[in-house]
């Protein structure tokens, strides 16, 4: 609030908190005393909304700690919250206000109001780093004085990976998030006790490093709730019966017990030194959690994410691999026998599973990034099998409310795309074609000569080329059998001015906001639902 002097007359003006790195002269607005006459930007909206039918919980990402000062224009989680689900509203009514329209003009009943849907922020930053703890007075300690600025972003910004990468911190913001989330829900259903039996749903948003967060509180769910452990023997690292502590060997179910376990509780199997299939899907923690959410999500959805590089930095592509080989083989029967001369011989599958079998407790999951966002990963490579080249990976789906609307200056650069690849296949040579026709005659006989010898590379060699051009599904999300979307860019967009404000912008994106309308509609309140 500020003091402004107009003539002789002296008005209070309150200062609107406005989003992005320029902002300039945002709008003012003057307070007035008494109760007079007002009207609340949103208000006529929002009470034209019909029953409350979705609650999303949203999980922030890094540089909480800075987005709430005062000083610093971009706006907070709980900001950023208020704002969607304003913008929400008012697309929902303003297509509702236009229905009752159509219907009016012929004469039809009115629909049905849209449904209302709710954003709760989960915010951990100012409990994990609260002024006085320990490790924030020790930061502020070891800080150098000079470029303040700088060192700001560091330590506001950078310095929350930095703790989420320490398993005594990671276990600390978990059990924080965690315990926000079912302390929310609780209220919750104490304001609106019939919201379940009703047919309500909860959805779960994380944001940046929220979305790590949110995956392993699900790695958590599914490891607290899906006790069946993965079929195996006890050569196989993924799934050893029985108490193997001593071989070294630690397992789902022997990992927390194990108290020379330098890596902590994980919530996937850990093989042993020598193997190379090992690795962990899950948050490596000091101990095994369980405390989890109290609800399955109707779908989870990532904004920004870089839960593919943690995963990576896991390991969890052999893992997720390793799963994929053995589903394969226990689909067909294809365990080789300890008798090399059994008869029949194994024969691998001619249309072996691509897909890891590999999910998560959620109805679906959306991994939603902007092109040019520098924090963005991928997920569904490393789904795949370890073997295939990256120009037969599927490229991600570009993201529209029913998934299948594509804008036309998308579809021209597409179609220019394509061309230039079809003219690249065209200006090759008949020799370069036999020359590689020839080479992999010369590999598919070296395969079928070490098929007995090289068991394992084999497998990975025989999946080249059997993903370009074809339809993937993965299980990871439940009904969504994609994982990746990228948003459409513009019309004019240069990647590198776009990634400068692409990571903050998922929240008043209209695509985004669009996809999260679609997905949170619903028909099953009755009218007499609604409070």
């Amino acid at each position: 609030v500020m003091l402004c002097r107009n003539g002789g007359v002296l008005s209070l003006k309150k200062r609107q908190k406005t989003s992005g790195f320029f902002s300039l002269g945002g709008p003012q607005f003057t307070l007035q005393r008494g109760y007079g006459a007002y009207s609340v930007e949103g208000e006529d909206d929002d009470n034209s909304l019909g029953p409350l039918t979705h609650v999303v919980f949203v999980i922030h990402g890094i540089g909480e700690a800075m987005w709430s000062r005062e000083d610093v224009d971009t706006l907070c989680m709980s900001e950023e919250c208020d704002r969607m689900r304003a913008n929400i509203s008012k697309k929902k009514v303003a297509t509702w206000r236009e229905e009752c329209k159509k219907c009016e003009k012929a004469k039809k009943p009115l629909p049905m109001p849209p449904n209302r849907v709710e954003f709760l922020p989960i915010e951990w930053s100012n409990k994990i780093r609260s002024p006085g703890q320990s490790l924030m007075t020790s930061l502020t300690s070891v800080t150098l004085r000079s470029i303040p600025a700088l060192r700001a972003i560091a330590n506001d910004v950078i310095f929350d990976v930095l703790m989420y990468l320490t398993p005594e911190y990671c276990e600390a913001i978990i059990e924080c998030v965690t315990t926000q989330i079912i302390e929310q829900y609780s209220t919750f259903q104490r304001i609106h006790p019939n919201f379940v039996a009703r047919g309500g749903k909860c959805s779960i948003i994380g944001h940046s490093l929220g979305s790590v967060i949110a995956w392993d509180i699900l790695s958590i769910l599914k490891d607290n709730t899906e006790r069946n452990t993965p079929k195996g023997n006890e050569s196989d690292p993924i799934n050893v019966d029985g108490d193997n502590l001593q071989n070294g060997v630690y397992t789902l179910s022997t990992l927390d017990k194990s108290a020379d376990n330098p890596l902590g509780y994980q919530a996937c199997a850990k093989g042993s030194e020598n193997d190379s299939k090992h690795g962990t899907w899950g948050p490596c923690l000091p101990k095994k959690m369980t405390r989890i959410i109290p609800f399955t999500p109707h779908m989870t959805i990532f904004l920004g994410s870089p839960v593919g590089l943690f995963l990576t930095l896991r390991g969890a592509h052999a893992v997720f691999d390793e799963m994929r080989a053995i589903a394969e083989a226990e689909r067909a029967s294809l365990i080789p026998c300890d008798d090399e001369e059994a008869d029949p011989p194994p024969v691998f599958n001619a249309n072996p599973i691509i897909c890891s079998p590999f999910s998560l407790p959620t109805g679906a999951l959306y991994n939603i990034f902007h092109p040019s966002d520098p924090v963005s990963y991928r997920i569904e490579p490393l789904l795949l099998p370890e073997g295939v080249a990256n120009d037969e990976l599927p490229p991600p789906l570009f993201l529209s409310p029913d998934g299948k609307t594509i804008r036309l200056h998308v579809k021209a650069r597409q179609v220019f795309n394509n061309f230039g690849s079809l003219s690249e296949i065209f200006n090759k040579s008949v020799e370069t074609a036999a020359a590689a026709a020839a080479a992999a005659d010369k590999e598919a006989a070296s395969k079928m000569e070490n098929f007995d010898s090289s068991r394992q590379q084999v497998t990975k060699k025989s999946f080249e080329g059997c993903i370009k051009g074809k339809e993937v599904s993965f299980n990871l999300g439940g009904r969504s059998s994609r994982v990746d979307f990228q948003i459409q860019p513009g019309v004019i967009d240069n990647e590198y001015l776009s990634a400068v404000t692409a990571h903050s912008s998922y929240f008043i994106h209209d695509d985004v906001i669009d996809f999260i309308i679609f997905n949170t509609k619903t028909e099953e309140f009755e009218s007499n639902d609604i409070e």
